[in-house]
């Protein structure tokens, strides 16, 4: 007879440089709690597509309002990010991780929060989260690592997730500086990239780079919030930043480009 291998046991994939793994884009937060996924990520993988990119280009939702996502989980803007977070994991873990598949991911603004909790509380092997993820590369675009501008937190309200997003909040307080890429307890190496611009209203440059990540990434100019993820062509005044150090701002790829890059290379360049 022959003996059945128990769910998860797959085999952990090598990292490797390529277009074939599956991306899946993460959107950000709704004010009227809604995504279109396929219309706010239609630039970006139209973009990937255009360049050879061969893997699924997939969409990962959390409003229940939300249409045209590859895979929507439901909620509202009252349900806190740890708990959106924590559906993320567990779809990417039976869907991808359990079978040995590993992913890349896209996320934007609020996206990229959830992306980088569904990661940590993994490593710590917190309750209701999987025992591990396999998350190749991760590039977050306007993210507020380190919280929204004081505007955008007035004009956001006193939805849970607007509480979550405030700089100082409990939430972002229990995140650990480091992007988490940790390969304890059976994870895969994750890569991060994480992207700002000084032209965002919604999230500083400060914010959108704080933390640590292996690569960081800053526009000086004349790209908002939501053309991070629809600028795909050009080039752009923008520095990026190796081993603790920031080059010379000069023209380099658009964002989109850079989100690219980011999750084809091992390493950025």
């Amino acid at each position: 007879m022959l003996a059945v291998a128990p769910a998860g046991a797959a085999g952990k994939p090598s990292r490797s440089n390529g277009a074939a793994n599956r991306v899946i884009f993460v959107h950000g937060y709704a004010p009227l709690g809604k995504h279109d996924c396929t219309k706010t990520f239609s630039d970006a993988r139209k973009h990937f597509t255009n360049k050879k990119w061969k893997g699924n280009l997939l969409t990962f939702g959390y409003y229940t309002n939300n249409k045209n996502c590859s895979y929507n989980v439901g909620g509202s803007r009252e349900t806190p990010i740890k708990d959106v977070a924590k559906k993320f994991a567990n779809h990417v873990s039976k869907n991808y991780t359990e079978k040995g598949i590993k992913v890349d991911v896209v996320a934007h603004s609020m996206g990229g929060l959830v992306v980088r909790s569904a990661l940590h509380y993994t490593h710590k092997r917190a309750a209701g989260f999987p025992k591990k993820l396999y998350i190749e590369d991760v590039v977050t675009l306007g993210t507020p690592h380190a919280g929204i501008t004081p505007s955008r937190a007035t004009l956001c309200g006193n939805a849970r997730q607007c509480k979550d997003l405030k700089a100082g909040s409990a939430f972002l307080k229990a995140l650990p500086g480091k992007m988490p890429s940790t390969t304890k307890n059976g994870n895969m190496s994750t890569d991060w990239t994480t992207i700002s611009s000084y032209n965002d209203g919604t999230v500083s440059e400060s914010s959108g780079v704080a933390g640590t990540a292996n690569h960081e990434v800053q526009y000086k100019a004349g790209i908002n919030h939501g053309e991070l993820i629809t600028t795909t062509s050009g080039t752009h005044t923008s520095r990026i930043k190796h081993s603790g150090k920031w080059s010379k701002f000069s023209k380099r790829v658009s964002p989109v480009e850079q989100a690219r890059l980011a999750v084809y290379h091992h390493s950025t360049t």
